[in-house]
């Protein structure tokens, strides 16, 4: 009676363990899985037992996992969870993830068996990634803070020598080497300002702001761009839609990256549509190009840093990056719809102001 109790016990933590458990027999077969493995690796019981273990491996790695799998047999040793090599799991339907796997062999009956413990470290990976992210954007944001006095005096300096010239000088040949200069100085400074931004180094001045005014004022600095290329706009601003609680110049900010964006998109000419209204207690703005559109594959990239899909030296692929932080530093959100060949549709919802 005794013994049935126990058995009924060790059912009960295998099945309810929130680690994947398996065993395996001396040749490899799957004779143990519980719930948890399971549902890691998208296979019924019936489906996996007495299956080779290898069924559960991707399958460039099933020979090398054989291999291993064959020495580990002939000197067993208890292996702790994340010791040894880095895995991946391949599920029932193709896909992959990464494992950590704890070793335990076990001799019943003078046979050998193996329970592997099974750990998902998908998310593990991803907050690491991410801790990596945040530490590399701390780094970056004391470099820019330091290449900002560095270069930016400098600069200011020949960007002044090389106007003054450029009033003075009649010979075409130097005015146009002397407009190259300011030209390619401006780009320096506008990749520097871009470093500062998304280091956030200027702090957040918060007032009322009538979105209305910071789109047209921003639409007013591209129209000489615009119109050289081609490009039309449609606005649509509903009446009387309330202020938000916002920085006047980072709003600005984001309405600039996203108008430079769609003109980028659109060398040919096009649509920009710009729109502002209320949604479901948000003030929603919109900003919508006829352009070349966004791969699907690179759609949860584009928020990325560093991330652009521009030509080498046509972009820093920190714009879209500064956005999305100021957007989430207000509370707000932003959502991209693209398709190749019709055009990017950003739609950005930011509270109403109180």
């Amino acid at each position: 009676m005794e013994l049935q109790a126990a058995d009924s016990l060790y059912k009960l933590i295998v099945e309810a363990s929130p680690s994947g458990l398996l065993l395996v027999d001396e040749a490899g077969t799957i004779v143990m899985a519980n719930p948890c493995v399971l549902a890691q690796f998208g296979y019924s019981e019936a489906e996996l037992l007495g299956q080779p273990v290898e069924i559960l491996v991707p399958g460039p790695a099933q020979a090398i996992h054989r291999t291993h799998r064959i020495g580990y047999m002939r000197d067993p040793q208890a292996r702790a969870m994340g010791r040894g090599r880095e895995l991946c799991g391949a599920r029932k339907d193709g896909s992959e993830f990464p494992v950590e796997i704890g070793l335990t062999p076990l001799r019943v009956n003078g046979r050998l068996y193996v329970l592997a413990s099974v750990v998902d470290i998908t998310e593990r990976r991803r907050l690491e990634e991410r801790l990596r992210r945040t530490e590399r954007v701390a780094e970056l944001g004391t470099l820019a803070s330091g290449m900002a006095h560095e270069i930016g005096t400098p600069m200011n300096v020949i960007l002044g020598r090389a106007e003054y010239l450029l009033e003075r000088v009649t010979e075409e040949p130097v005015r146009k080497s002397l407009q190259i200069i300011v030209t390619q100085v401006e780009r320096i400074t506008r990749v520097m300002n871009q470093l500062l931004a998304f280091a956030r180094r200027r702090p957040v001045d918060r007032r009322p702001v009538e979105l209305r005014e910071t789109i047209e004022g921003s639409l007013e600095m591209f129209q000489e761009r615009l119109a050289r290329h081609g490009i039309r706009i449609e606005k649509s601003f509903q009446e009387d839609c309330p202020k938000v609680h916002a920085d006047a110049d980072q709003m600005s900010q984001v309405l600039i990256n996203l108008v430079m964006n769609a003109i980028h998109a659109m060398p040919e000419g096009g649509t920009l549509r710009v729109g502002l209204a209320r949604s479901n207690g948000t003030i929603q703005i919109t900003v919508a190009d006829t352009g070349h559109g966004i791969a699907q594959q690179d759609l949860a990239k584009i928020f990325d840093p560093f991330f652009t899909t521009k030509e080498t030296g046509k972009g820093t692929g920190l714009g879209l990056t500064v956005v999305k932080g100021i957007i989430d530093e207000h509370g707000g959100s932003i959502q991209v719809e693209s398709e190749p060949g019709k055009g990017t549709t950003f739609t950005i919802n930011l509270p109403v102001h109180s």
